[in-house]
C-alpha cells in the first residue's frame, strides 16, 4: 500500500494508473446508475387516489394507471385513500420512500386549495413532493334550476344582488371544485350565495331538480345531459375561454372579467425522486396522453389533456397555491 501511494505521487506510471483507476471507477458508477434506471420499475407501483370510487378522479386515475402500466411494463395498483378532502392521500405520499414506487394523483384541491382552506395540512404542497407532470383538466359549468328567473350570467348576478342569501349552490363537499367555483363567483361578483355541501351528491342533484336548492358548478359531462333533458339551464363555463366540450356555452368570464377556475390532475411523488425515475414516468405519461384512443376516452369523461414538463408543472403549482390562498382568504371559507 505504501508503494502504491508513493508511485501515484511521484511517477508517470503511477499517475497513469491513478487516472485509469478513476476512469474505471467513474464508468462503474455510471454503469450502476444506468442499470438501476433501466431496471425501474422492477416491481408493482402504488398509485394513491385521494377520492372515493366512482368520482372523476377515481375513474380517470384507474384508466391512467392501466395505460401508464402498459407503457412502463409493470403493474400499477390503485389505492383509494379517502378523507380530509384528499389530505390523507397527499400525506401518505409525502411520507413514502422516494423510490418511485409510491405515486399520487395530485389535484387542484389537494395541492392548491386545501393548504389554505384547511386550518393546517400535514404536508407542504411544494417542498414535500416531486411534481412530475400535469395530466388533464376538467371545466366546470354553472347550471341553475329553470325556475330561477335568469337566462344569462348578468341576470343571475342581478337577481342574486336583489335577493342576498336566497340563492344556494350544491357541491360534494367543502374544498371541492364546485365549492371553490361558487366562492370565487361570490367574491368576484360581490354577491351573497350560500354553499350547501352534500355527502351524497346524487341527493344534491335530486334537490336541485326539485328546486330545493338553486344551482351548481359541476363538471361539464355531468351537467350537459341534465341541460339537454330540460332539468337544468346552463349559464356559463368556469373557464376564461369556451370549452371544447361545450363550445355553445359562454364563459362566466365574459360577464365577470378574470373569472377562471379549472380543476386539474397531475402525477406526483415524494420529494427527492431520482431524476431517472422522473424522466421515465414523464416519458411514459407523454405516451399515454398522446395515444388517440386514450385521449378520446378522456374526452368522453369531460377531460382535456393538460400536460406540462417538470419545472413548468412545479411553477404552475406554486402559482396555484398563491392564487387560491388569496381566494380562500377573501371568501372567508374554511374547513377545520
Amino acid at each position: 500500500m505504501h508503494f502504491v501511494q508513493r508511485l501515484n505521487s511521484s511517477s508517470p506510471l503511477g499517475s497513469r494508473r491513478h487516472w485509469l483507476a478513476a476512469v474505471l471507477l467513474g464508468l462503474g458508477s455510471l454503469s450502476t446508475t444506468a442499470s438501476w434506471a433501466q431496471a425501474y420499475p422492477n416491481k408493482p407501483i402504488r398509485l394513491i387516489i385521494p377520492y372515493s370510487t366512482g368520482t372523476t378522479t377515481d375513474v380517470f386515475g384507474r384508466l391512467y394507471a392501466l395505460k401508464l402500466g402498459e407503457q412502463l411494463g409493470q403493474t400499477i395498483v390503485t389505492e383509494n385513500r379517502v378523507g380530509a378532502g384528499g389530505n390523507i392521500a397527499a400525506e401518505a405520499t409525502a411520507r413514502a420512500a422516494p423510490d418511485g414506487y409510491t405515486l399520487t394523483l395530485s389535484t387542484s384541491a389537494t395541492h392548491a386549495t386545501n393548504p389554505s382552506l384547511y386550518g393546517k395540512v400535514p404536508f407542504d404542497p411544494i417542498k414535500d413532493f416531486t411534481h412530475i407532470t400535469s395530466l388533464v383538466s376538467a371545466p366546470n359549468m354553472l347550471a341553475i334550476n329553470p325556475k330561477i328567473p335568469a337566462n344569462n350570467m348578468a341576470e343571475l348576478i342581478a337577481y342574486a344582488r336583489a335577493n342576498p342569501g336566497k340563492l344556494t349552490y350544491i357541491s360534494a363537499g367543502s374544498g371541492t371544485s364546485p365549492h371553490m367555483a361558487g366562492e370565487l363567483l361570490k367574491t368576484m361578483a360581490n354577491i351573497d350565495i350560500r354553499h350547501v355541501p352534500y355527502k351524497n351528491i346524487t341527493q344534491g342533484f335530486s334537490d336541485l331538480f326539485g328546486g330545493e336548492v338553486s344551482m351548481t358548478f359541476y363538471h361539464v359531462p355531468v351537467i350537459l345531459p341534465h341541460v339537454k333533458a330540460g332539468k337544468l339551464r346552463a349559464l356559463g363555463v368556469a373557464t376564461k375561454d369556451r370549452s371544447s366540450i361545450a363550445p355553445e356555452v359562454p364563459p362566466i368570464a365574459d360577464t365577470v372579467p378574470g373569472y377562471d377556475l379549472k380543476p386539474w390532475w397531475g402525477i406526483s411523488g415524494p420529494a427527492g425522486l431520482p431524476r431517472e425515475v422522473v424522466d421515465k414516468i414523464y416519458q411514459a405519461s407523454t405516451a399515454v396522453l398522446s395515444d388517440p384512443d386514450t385521449r378520446q376516452k378522456f374526452v368522453t369523461m369531460g377531460l382535456e389533456v393538460l400536460q406540462m414538463p417538470v419545472k413548468e408543472f412545479n411553477d404552475f403549482t406554486v402559482t396555484e397555491v398563491g392564487k387560491w390562498s388569496k381566494i380562500v382568504k377573501d371568501s372567508g371559507a374554511r374547513v377545520d
